[in-house]
């Protein structure tokens, strides 16, 4: 009945796009040990369209579909005794012929054929991207236990986000390239948080795990496909989309430090509907690191989320999709600044909206067509204690605005050519922000891109492309990139790539004119700041077979006019004022304060980061699972020669997993491993290594109800400056942590 049904929804996708010879596309479903997993659920995926056909396996594991358009598509396999570990192929349909392929289903996702999107903004496998990616699985985000995107990240190679375990900033960093030039993505669109005010840091604590179906990670140069602030990779956080007639998932948790996260998420899939909908609340209370300190490290913060997806298919040759996502995020800290104790109180909030039209001109020519609005609003105050002063109000505000087309055209067999246009618009207001405070400052963009992959030979893949943008305000420039995929055989894969880079000084470092309130030091932006440019190279070669997987990545960062906040004194009179704003052409406009210390934007000469990546895992057993990576970093600046603040030269990650599907037990042990770094380079002052081991264990109860539970931090790792005789700290690691909590899981298949 299954491969009836699978039958008869491709029928419908070949009447709606032009009857051709049917390819017949069957196949087996099995585990590491070669035996059939009966009742998985297939999803066929056509990759231009979107078009999309489900069935589930029979008893001996088989399926079929019936695919009368050509082209690639994409071919998924989930299974509930494996715990929604899924695998992912892609297939090609000509007419006429047969693809018959089997799918492996392990234990975790690790070892199975994983296709991504953001290393080409096309779907391809893992080991086929011409740079390389790193996948977060929805299986390797719910082993984890955890809830935000900041702590998940930080156990990928190469990635850094120094958060601690507290609500304070994450800012990513990705192969020693620094949070201003990576590029942060939900389901191919940017998000929007203010990080040109926020030091060029995109707060990842702000961004649940719980609606994402994987998180992609491209490292190196990705601005000739992505635009101005790739130029050190992209972090592409992809949203759910239901694959069954009914889903429905609810998690509730809590730990330490009063930890509370409840979310509930619903999806259909029903004819040409599709819609997935997750609300979720967080909460956490503040913390201090010094005993009996009135000030705190970590705030008291509550914080709501919803996420909205919807997929309609109109008529046989266009469908439409709607995303909406945003979050409401209320802070309360306290902290001892030159005026005293004060009182900080601090709510935001984002709203991103999005409709997306995928039309098909012909059977082989597919235009996607974007509108995208986004919006970030903070307020806050800061009353100091005990004192009668009125309390400090600032605001902030984003709005971003975006239009782009895409149009893909398939040429024969081995050729796939892609190009785009895009218009975007950034606009930040806020008083003690920016020059002009509310009347704020705007920026807007105009990019064209191309993209040609080349199937040379079977085994051989060339990558193609560049971008040219007109910037309001930087006049044109022009980036390109080239990549080469060589599959040696079925289990070895040689990649290299290289790419150039550019990144318009953002509104912050153009126009920011901020006063602290509670200490005395100012931030003023500089308006003849010059575009960052980079180039980066990389090569590696990757090994894969069912029960081991392990790769080699070697990569360099060039990165020149580097944009920096400097100590530039403190002016005491006007004269020394007016000394610094001619000494840099800063116009009188900015109106900075005296007798403060003033940091200033300003281009410096080239930097550079270099190293390599290892990685791999092995399946010891049917239920016993080991892996690891090392990354090595130096990043230097290029005039002094010193190593860069803020970076490990050595990180490491090593992971163990048991998991028994029959007994419904999974339970694993992660360790996170970092080098000395340094904080002052001139001065030679570091700050110290650690090790973060985490711990999780889950059980299922019933077929629907699962119990989890989380050690955060087991060995209990804080900074050691935290023991001296006037403690102090680089890292607010609050120490050990404890979670538990329960999962509620309900599917329909029909």
């Amino acid at each position: 009945m299954a491969s009836i049904m699978g039958r008869l929804a491709f029928a419908t996708l070949a009447i709606t796009l032009g009857a051709q010879a049917a390819t017949v596309i069957r196949g087996t479903v099995q585990d590491t040990q070669g035996l059939p997993i009966s009742g998985a659920n297939i999803v066929l995926r056509h990759v231009l369209t979107g078009a999309t056909a489900t069935e589930t396996t029979a008893q001996d594991g088989r399926f079929e579909f019936s695919a009368t358009v050509r082209g690639a598509y994409r071919i998924s396999a989930t299974a509930d005794n494996l715990r929604e570990t899924s695998v992912t192929r892609t297939v090609s349909a000509t007419e006429g012929e047969a693809e018959d392929i089997t799918l492996i289903l392990a234990p975790s996702g690790e070892h199975t054929r994983v296709t991504v999107y953001s290393g080409s903004r096309v779907e391809e496998l893992i080991e086929e991207s011409p740079v390389k990616v790193d996948v977060v699985t929805r299986q390797d985000m719910v082993s984890t236990g955890y809830e935000r995107v900041s702590d998940i990240l930080a156990e990928v190679p190469g990635v850094i986000t120094r958060s601690g375990s507290t609500a304070t900033v994450a800012a990513e960093q990705i192969q020693g390239i620094d949070s201003r030039q990576v590029l942060v993505l939900q389901d191919g669109l940017p998000i929007v948080g203010a990080r040109g005010i926020k030091r060029g840091a995109l707060n990842l604590n702000r961004q649940s795990a719980a609606p994402l179906e994987r998180i992609e990670v491209v490292k190196g140069a990705a601005s000739p496909l992505f635009g101005s602030d790739a130029i050190g990779g992209v972090i592409n956080m992809i949203t759910r989309e239901p694959t069954r007639p009914f889903e429905g998932n609810a998690t509730v948790s809590g730990g330490s430090l009063g930890m509370f996260d409840a979310r509930m998420d619903v999806g259909t899939r029903w004819k040409k509907l599709s819609v997935f909908l997750d609300l979720e609340q967080h909460r956490m209370n503040s913390y201090t690191l010094f005993p009996n300190s009135p000030t705190t490290v970590g705030p008291d913060w509550r914080r709501n989320d919803v996420v909205l997806r919807s997929r309609y298919q109109l008529s046989e040759r266009a469908a439409f999709t709607v995303l909406a996502n945003g979050y409401h995020n209320r802070e309360e800290g306290r902290n001892r600044g030159e005026t005293g104790f004060t009182q900080g109180l601090s709510n935001d909030s984002t709203q991103n909206y999005a409709v997306i039209a995928d039309l098909l001109p012909t059977n082989t020519t597919t235009l996607q067509l974007r509108a995208y609005s986004a919006r970030y609003d903070e307020n806050s105050t800061q009353t100091v204690i005990g004192r009668p002063d009125p309390p400090a109000l600032a605001n902030l505000n984003q709005r971003y605005k975006r239009l782009d087309g895409t149009i893909s055209q398939q040429l024969g067999l081995r050729q796939f050519l892609q190009g785009g246009y895009e218009w975007t618009q950034d606009h930040y207001r806020g008083v003690n922000r920016l020059v002009g405070d509310n009347a704020g400052q705007q920026i807007t963009a105009n990019d064209v891109w191309l993209q040609d992959k080349i199937d040379v030979t079977r085994r051989i893949k060339l990558n193609i492309g560049g971008r040219v943008t007109s910037h309001s305000l930087f006049g044109t420039w022009a980036v390109p990139k080239a990549g080469l995929v060589v599959k040696l055989n079925d289990q070895w894969v040689v990649r290299a790539s290289f790419g150039r880079g550019f990144r318009a000084p953002d509104l912050g470092q153009l126009y920011f004119r901020f006063a602290n309130p509670a200490t005395f030091y100012q931030v003023i932006g500089n308006p003849n700041l010059r575009p960052e440019t980079s180039r980066s190279f990389s090569a590696g070669i990757n090994y894969q077979s069912r029960r081991l997987r392990a790769g080699l990545n070697l990569y360099r960062n060039d990165v020149g006019s580097l944009i920096e906040a400097i100590n530039v004194g403190r002016p005491n009179t006007p004269p020394q004022l007016r000394g610094i704003l001619d000494t840099y052409g800063i116009p009188s406009s900015f109106d900075p304060l005296l007798n403060r210390l003033t940091f200033v934007y300003l281009n410096f000469n080239r930097i550079y980061t270099q190293g390599f990546e290892l990685n791999g895992d092995v399946t010891l057993t049917r239920t016993l699972r080991l892996g690891g990576a090392y990354t090595y970093l130096n990043p230097v600046d290029a005039v002094t020669r010193l190593h860069l603040p803020q970076r490990h030269r050595h990180q490491g990650f090593v992971r163990t997993e048991y998991n028994n599907p029959r007994w419904g037990l999974l339970a694993n042990l992660r360790g996170t491993f970092f080098s000395n770094f340094l904080l002052n380079p001139a001065q030679g002052t570091r700050a110290f290594g650690y090790a973060i081991w985490d711990a999780y264990a889950s059980k299922r109860l019933t077929r629907n109800v699962e119990f989890y539970g989380s050690v955060d931090n087991l060995a209990n790792s804080r900074d050691r400056k935290l023991n001296l005789p006037t403690p102090t700290f680089d890292r607010p690691d609050y120490g050990r942590m404890y979670r538990a909590g329960l999962r509620f899981r309900l599917t329909r298949d029909e």
